[in-house]
């Protein structure tokens, strides 16, 4: 009778721990989700900035000095995009894409205002393009800070023995915020564009 209570404890011990296990790996396989979805967040809160402030960058620059038309409907209509992506629930792949493209314009549009030796006197347009420069800085570490907690997320669900238990209640591998084509490709500046 002895060996059959010891073999009951020694039983329930092991599923406490099985139970004690599954239960601390499936509460920090959520807090990790839920870290990528808080720094999708803060991402959103940086890209919303950026969607009030340029009108008022276009409207500025096209009254301070002649950056190409294309750029700017270009902006304006990647701006329409990804404002409709984020109310929309598009991925965050495609969501990606739209605002690498979008920070390549709003790029394309800095160098412009830029290769005006003038533009200095412009203090409405150099107070926006100091704001866009800023929430850039902003919008790129928001997207490191995504990337880094997309990464932990991401380990933590493939190493073992944890891969167990995110198969299990389907913990599904996130996206990283990577930089498109469009924010790898070189500026190129004409400067015959400039007036004198």
């Amino acid at each position: 009778m002895k060996n059959f209570m010891d073999a009951i404890l020694y039983v329930l011990i092991l599923v406490v721990l099985i139970a004690g296990f599954i239960w601390m790996t499936y509460n920090s396989l959520v807090a990790l989700r839920m870290r990528v979805k808080e720094a999708w967040a803060d991402i959103d809160v940086q890209l919303k900035k950026r969607y009030d402030l340029l009108p008022d960058l276009i409207e500025t620059a096209r009254k301070a000095v002649a950056v190409d038309e294309k750029i700017l409907t270009k902006v304006t209509e990647l701006r329409t995009r990804a404002m409709e992506s984020a109310s929309k629930g598009i991925s965050p792949e495609e969501r990606a894409k739209i605002e690498g493209q979008l920070s390549s314009m709003v790029r394309d549009i800095k160098v412009q205002v830029e290769a005006y030796p003038d533009i200095k006197s412009h203090g409405e347009l150099t107070n926006l393009m100091d704001k866009v420069t800023e929430i850039e800085e902003k919008i790129a570490y928001a997207r490191r800070f995504l990337n880094s907690n997309v990464m932990e997320y991401n380990t933590k669900i493939k190493m073992f023995p944890a891969v167990i238990i995110a198969n299990a209640l389907s913990f599904t591998p996130e996206n990283f915020f990577a930089a498109n084509e469009e924010e790898r490709k070189d500026i190129k500046v004409d400067l015959d564009t400039k007036q004198g």
